[in-house]
């Protein structure tokens, strides 16, 4: 008895099963640049809420004041922080450093004997470009209502947020590709306690939440 011949496909089954593919890849790709889009968001608040925990410490630790910096470099990529750099508060990049670090991000970090060190004493740095170069970032009053100009925090040796120059208190993380990704805030509390939240979250029982408990 002869045994029956494998078959193949037809040319009419393999495109079928490509234009399936196609319109299957077709309805992800909305998505997956869906999900970067809020990774970017995501990776930029958790930055800056870290930066701003690190300071907050660095400044118990040393007992001392020590500032956190939102810079811009203006000549330089997304992924770096040269000397060139401003204050701006529209950046998710950031310095930690004992003065004002505008003109100097591109420093040594400090390492050894802080009174021994060069100004503007850097800490720790982050660009932007690292894991978030398109984000943007907005900073607001404790409300999170009115847009303000500040670009800075000093925490003193408490771990509490100096309130001259006024600190910021709410820095507000989107991104300018989608009207649906998410919008994340980083909150600073008067005493100097840091969170991040997702003002798209409304139950109040939700630690995602923006809402006051």
């Amino acid at each position: 008895m002869l045994k029956p011949t494998p078959r193949g496909f037809t040319l009419i089954e393999l495109m079928v099963a490509l234009a399936v593919a196609g319109l299957l890849l077709m309805g992800a790709i909305p998505l997956v640049r869906e999900w970067m889009m809020n990774m970017q968001v995501r990776n930029a608040a958790m930055s800056i809420a870290g930066g701003l925990e690190k300071a907050r410490a660095e400044a118990v630790r040393r007992n001392r004041d020590v500032t956190f910096s939102l810079v811009w470099s203006t000549g330089a990529s997304p992924a770096s922080l040269t000397d060139d750099c401003t204050l701006s508060a529209r950046s998710a990049s950031w310095i930690i450093s004992l003065e004002d670090p505008s003109g100097g991000c591109g420093g040594a970090l400090l390492t050894g004997d802080a009174s021994a060190a060069d100004k503007p004493r850097l800490l720790a740095r982050h660009a932007q470009g690292d894991g978030s170069p398109d984000v943007i970032v907005g900073v607001y009053d404790a409300s999170c209502a009115s847009a303000t100009g500040e670009t800075q925090v000093t925490f003193n040796s408490f771990g509490r947020a100096a309130t001259s120059p006024a600190p910021m208190r709410c820095i507000v993380v989107r991104h300018p590709g989608s009207d649906t990704t998410h919008t994340l805030r980083v909150m600073l509390g008067t005493g100097g306690s840091v969170r991040t939240c997702d003002p798209a979250v409304t139950e109040r029982d939700d630690p995602r939440t923006c809402i006051p408990t």
